[in-house]
């Protein structure tokens, strides 16, 4: 039985949904592997649903701390793994712990020389979405002797499409939460994810605002559900929303969440982990994009729209906006006009 660990300590539920396909990859090439996840706290409870994950080892990430980092080191060790896929596309933490634990098969893309930890590696590609770039890592488990593993990375083995795993009790829960709004099984829903965790990829609460008040006054026969974790509530505060709204900023879990953005028709969100939830249960998703580039981090898969404006200092990747003159110019530069006619469109209207 091969054992493998995946390392991608990203701290985002976007990074680990997009993982999907690659683990799933994996599972399908070593039937009888068993699976370790190397990650961050934050999305636990997400890849413990994970069916192709067969158990999650936590990096706390006291960087800082070399007792704490020997401590992960001599975790890991003590598996005896025999491969490590280094999927981070940049940390050199993640090369570097499964080189201390000498794990034999190591690979992964040699982001400014962090191959020099690594067996095998293949070139840093930022032209790629996240999702291809992960599945062509794995491409170099295909370049190893013959006596190191004989399993190959096949085409039948790296179908892209994401997975979510909400289940029939997640959806009953949405049902009742619904229901105590007054939604019924026949009403039509769009939803609308109002935060992300980066200030420079928000688009302004007042403007989500007009949004909503413009869509209820147009399509009296949908309800538009808000959505977002407890942190998004305060984004509530200075905003008036029709009492149509229903707000389930906070209230669902991360599975739940799921299952609502299923019920919905379309979901209209910055660029954040309820953007790939939408995408991962085929829910179409209007994407507003800022300091991040679309063809690494959009929806995937069909039937979405991306929504960006040519600033010449994007895509920056930057937490805060350094610009003086005009500050998030990427991301005020988007209209409501734009964004409601755009919804209109998916909404055949």
């Amino acid at each position: 039985m091969q054992k493998i660990l995946v390392c991608h300590t990203g701290a985002w539920i976007g990074d680990m949904v997009l993982l999907t396909p690659t683990l799933r990859a994996l599972k399908h090439t070593y039937v009888k592997s068993h699976l370790t996840l190397l990650m961050r706290p934050f999305a636990t409870n997400l890849m413990r649903n994970n069916p192709y994950v067969d158990r999650c080892i936590i990096d706390k990430k006291q960087s800082s701390n070399y007792k704490s980092l020997m401590r992960l080191v001599r975790k890991i060790r003590k598996f005896s793994f025999d491969i490590a896929v280094v999927l981070h596309p940049t940390s050199y933490r993640n090369a570097l712990l499964p080189f201390l634990a000498r794990i034999p098969i190591r690979i992964g893309s040699n982001y400014k020389g962090r191959g020099l930890f690594l067996t095998k590696s293949c070139q840093s590609n930022t032209d790629l979405h996240e999702v291809d770039r992960y599945l062509n890592v794995l491409q170099l488990l295909n370049n190893l002797d013959s006596n190191q593993t004989t399993n190959k990375i096949t085409n039948s083995h790296t179908n892209s499409e994401l997975e979510f795993w909400h289940t029939e009790d997640d959806r009953k829960t949405i049902k009742v939460m619904l229901q105590r709004t007054g939604v019924t099984s026949d009403d039509r829903l769009i939803a609308i994810n109002l935060g992300t965790t980066w200030r420079t990829k928000q688009w302004e609460p007042g403007n989500f605002a007009v949004v909503i008040k413009e869509i209820s006054e147009m399509l009296p026969n949908f309800r538009v559900v808000l959505t977002g974790s407890t942190k998004e509530q305060t984004l509530l505060k200075d905003i008036t929303i029709p009492e149509t709204t229903i707000d389930l900023v906070g209230k669902t879990d991360i599975m739940q969440l799921g299952a609502l953005l299923e019920r919905c028709e379309v979901c209209l969100t910055c660029d954040s982990g309820p953007m790939h939830i939408a995408a991962a249960v085929n829910t179409p998703t209007i994407a507003l994009f800022g300091p991040t580039a679309p063809k690494r981090h959009r929806p995937y898969g069909s039937g979405h729209t991306i929504i960006e404006k040519p600033v010449y200092c994007r895509p920056c990747y930057k937490r805060k906006c350094h610009r003086k003159d005009l500050p998030h110019q990427c991301m005020q530069d988007i209209t409501t006009h734009e964004v409601i006619n755009t919804l209109s469109t998916h909404l055949n209207l």
